[in-house]
């Protein structure tokens, strides 16, 4: 059986550098250039990158569906591919779809791999020419890009490029394996990867003075043995104790007209921080909040990562 343990990239942006970043003084370093990409921006952007790459080309994708929006993705690639690009990608080998789209881009000259079955891989990254990243929650799909709500980051930096082709390099050499990886911290960025993430997320809501809100897809509070040396439960109580100590704390959970477990796991842990008095709201059913957004006073964490045991 598969291990189902999911990879989380996430980047955090510091207004104001917080407590978990000790920078050298802005002048020394150069600021990367960051611009959110949300819901229906995100296709032209990806097209973007892709039509201007020059040399290189990397993505690591927990979907890459074969759909007539996902193909705008793929000629660009394929027209890349032929002006002399090289590009490389990883795709989660457990999606049902992805293993054609694998063989597919490898007939277009795209070196193309499935990961290994003992883990999962949920990102959603591109890197392009080694300074441009698209990085966030949408998955290439045409329900994702076209209809749901989505965050994602446009960052522009030759450091943050480097650090995730070497992040790339690792998993295509093992999947498997825990990439290590020092934090990279630059001016304005910090990022967090796999197992780093419930540290660095939980130090942001437990530091958090004034406000804290949540954008999640799913979010699911344990109980039982399951609760005992669970992380997730840590960070939803989190919030309760930030409710306590006078933060004003809002979330929103997506409400999902099909999928009934997801609607039963975003219940209860609406229960649960309702009655700790957080303030919760679900999304309208016809619309899937995709997004993965964490904002705590001036700083927020934007990445791949829902709020569960296996994340």
């Amino acid at each position: 059986m598969k291990t189902m343990i999911l990879f989380a990239i996430l980047v955090c942006l510091w207004s104001g550098w917080g407590p978990y970043a000790i920078l050298p003084a802005a002048a020394e370093l150069p600021s990367p250039v960051v611009k959110p990409v949300v819901n229906r921006e995100y296709l032209p952007v990806i097209l973007e990158m892709i039509d201007n790459a020059g040399e290189s080309i990397e993505f690591i994708q927990l979907e890459f569906h074969y759909d007539p929006t996902v193909k705008k993705v793929q000629d660009a690639l394929k027209a890349a591919v032929k002006r002399g690009v090289k590009v490389r990608g990883i795709l989660e080998d457990d999606v049902y779809f992805n293993p054609k789209s694998n063989t597919f881009l490898k007939r277009m000259g795209i070196d193309s791999t499935l990961d290994t079955p003992e883990k999962a891989t949920h990102n959603k990254l591109f890197i392009v020419d080694g300074d441009e990243l698209l990085m966030g929650s949408t998955n290439l799909s045409g329900n994702s890009i076209n209809n749901n709500n989505e965050t994602n980051l446009y960052v522009k930096d030759p450091r943050l490029g480097a650090f995730f082709q070497d992040y790339f390099e690792k998993l295509l050499k093992d999947s498997y394996a825990e990439p290590e990886m020092e934090v990279l911290e630059l001016p304005g960025i910090r990022t967090v990867i796999n197992r780093q993430h419930f540290d660095a997320l939980y130090g942001l809501l437990s530091g958090a003075k004034k406000r804290i809100r949540v954008l999640m897809y799913g979010m699911k509070y344990y109980t039982g043995r399951n609760a005992e040396d669970s992380r997730t439960n840590r960070l939803i109580e989190s919030l309760v104790a930030a409710r306590r100590r006078g933060v004003d704390v809002k979330v929103i959970l997506d409400r999902s007209d099909y999928n009934k477990i997801l609607n039963k796991i975003n219940t209860a842990t609406r229960e649960y921080l309702e009655e700790g008095s957080v303030k919760v709201r679900f999304d309208p059913e016809e619309i899937t909040t995709h997004a993965k957004v964490v904002i705590a006073d001036d700083q927020v964490m934007i990445g791949s990562a829902n709020w569960g045991y296996l994340a």
